[in-house]
């Protein structure tokens, strides 16, 4: 079935046609929720059933929560949650007579839940509108609707080269386009070994090559920027600082593969990302960067910059490109693998933001100088980024190979006002919890892998001494059951049961536990389900006693 609506959206697929999804968040924008009549415009728009639009409505959860006159909207994030055990949400929930996701009776106000918005090293984080507020003091001015933005994090490297902490200026692509081929160019990001930043690690050249090797006039690059892992703020932080590197290395894509058009699907949740990509999208079209014939040299490429309409397993790529295609961000079985049958049935390179972010450099001065920047395993930079909990939160661009210790105490400062740190998780809620007694752990793939853990995005949260490991555990399963995509039961069911394990009142039954992780991580259709039980077991490992096991 889900070909076949691929097949109607492709039939009257064109770069700037609004989607259905389009139609119906313009709806929720201009009188707060999606109506029969929403639903039916859609339908005429895109050329879907009014049935597959249903769907579409009632998959998001922008389109899912009513809206108020006045729409605020609370981060239920694992930062958030290591900085307040959710005492912030239970403030504004008392103090405003309203739950998550209701509108009060005259419709002038409304409190959603969100995760996360992207100030981790600042939480807990409210929105009220299109301002974010966050840190101390922050719930009582969004009571007071006296909300301010919050300050932006630190940005920074120890790199003696920055190659993500720095804006972009197109040297990469001039060199590429005046003296390497798309083939030259393509060994190059092959011998780099670039890795995916986004999770899974899979080298973008590998990627690149299917694509490029693919039949087909008309293929695609799709930068994924929903980066919807609660903690990590890395692809936010990109996307709205250096918006140019980011682009230049999608055009970079389009040469090496043959692809002439490029989408960018940005978070909801981070309302300047997409206008940041805008702006810097229109400077570089006005100087040549983007557009027919850049830099004189006959290849053409442009990008669209759209935005999610509020959904984490979209973080998928197959999911992703259903959601750009205005479908239900739903998660399909591969292969196909979208480098040969990806957006509207073409071949499509999807890359995460910061794996894109590194192309510049590398087009810039090759593969052996990429290799060369760090010790471990891995080749290139990474960016990490840290939480309120640590005394210097913030972004900073590290060397792979650093211990995990190194990290948390030298670059972050260790915890805030002298707390003791009891354990950390890396790389969002599908990462092992990694204690304190293991942080001598190498920050790489390989080395984090064998403790149970991953690089992921990157993002790490400090957890200190005062949490509570099994309410940790209640916080990550209810937002893998809320988040699931529900096309595969082993996830839709068995997130849910988990949940209920750990948030009733009793032991829980720790080999019904057992039996439901591994049903979990070997029964479902993608990487939500099947990584979730990784936090879940190093728990069982690491912190037994505080789980409440029977």
């Amino acid at each position: 079935m889900s070909n076949n609506l691929v097949e109607l959206v492709r039939r009257r697929h064109a770069v700037d046609m609004p989607t259905a999804l389009d139609v119906l968040k313009a709806a929720v924008d201009d009188h707060g929720e999606v109506t029969d009549d929403d639903r039916r415009r859609a339908a005429e728009a895109s050329g879907l059933p009014e049935a597959a639009v249903y769907g579409v409505s009632s998959f998001y959860d922008d389109l899912l929560q009513p809206r108020g006159k006045r729409h605020l909207r609370v981060c239920t994030g694992t930062a958030c949650f290591a900085a307040t055990g959710n005492a912030h949400v239970e403030q504004l929930e008392r103090e405003l007579s309203l739950t998550l996701g209701s509108r009060s009776a005259d419709g002038s106000l409304s409190l959603g839940e969100t995760v996360c918005l992207g100030f981790c090293h600042s939480s807990p984080a409210v929105r009220d509108g299109d301002v974010i507020d966050a840190g101390d003091g922050a719930i009582e001015r969004v009571l007071t609707g006296a909300a301010r933005p919050a300050a932006e994090p630190e940005w920074r490297s120890v790199l003696e080269q920055p190659v993500l902490t720095c804006r972009g200026e197109w040297a990469g692509l001039r060199r590429a386009l005046a003296e390497l081929t798309p083939a030259e160019l393509l060994a190059e990001v092959v011998a780099a070994d670039i890795r995916g930043r986004g999770g899974a690690g899979f080298p973008a050249g590998q990627k690149w090559r299917f694509t490029a090797a693919a039949g087909g006039d008309e293929k695609f690059i799709v930068a994924n920027g929903d980066e919807g892992d609660p903690g990590s703020y890395i692809d936010k932080q990109l996307m709205e600082q250096s918006p140019e590197r980011v682009l230049e290395g999608m055009v970079l894509a389009g040469y090496a593969t043959g692809a002439t058009h490029g989408f960018v699907l940005t978070r909801s949740e981070y309302p300047r990302s997409k206008p940041a990509l805008d702006e810097a999208a229109a400077a570089a079209r006005a100087a040549g960067w983007l557009g027919e014939d850049i830099a004189g040299s006959g290849f053409d490429f442009d990008v669209s910059v759209l935005e999610n309409a509020g959904s984490y397993v979209v973080g998928e790529e197959t999911a992703l490109l259903a959601c750009i295609e205005g479908l239900r961000g739903t998660v399909s079985a591969r292969p196909p693998y979208p480098a040969v049958r990806g957006l509207y049935g073409r071949p499509t390179v999807v890359n995460n933001i910061e794996t894109l972010a590194n192309v510049p450099f590398v087009a810039l001065h090759g593969a052996n100088a990429y290799r060369a920047l760090s010790p471990g395993a891995t080749p290139g930079s990474k960016l990490v980024c840290f939480n309120e909990r640590f005394a210097r939160p913030g972004v900073c661009e590290v060397r792979f190979g650093t211990p995990v210790r190194e990290l948390c105490e030298q670059v972050a400062g260790g915890m805030v006002d002298g707390h003791e740190l009891k354990a950390v998780q890396i790389g969002g809620p599908l990462g092992g919890i990694l204690p304190a007694a293991l942080l001598d752990t190498p920050f790489d793939f390989e080395p984090l892998v064998a403790e149970g853990c991953m690089v992921g995005h990157g993002g790490i949260v400090g957890f200190d001494e005062r949490t509570d490991m099994r309410a940790l555990a209640r916080h990550l399963l209810r937002f893998g059951a809320h988040e699931s995509c529900g096309k595969c039961f082993p996830c839709r069911i068995g997130l849910q049961r988990a949940y209920e394990e750990f948030s009733a009142d009793a032991p829980v039954n720790r080999a019904r536990l057992e039996d439901l992780l591994e049903v979990l991580e070997l029964g479902s259709l993608c990487a939500h389900g099947g990584g979730l039980p990784a936090p879940m077991r190093s728990l069982l490992k690491h912190f037994p006693d505080e789980l409440g096991l029977a």
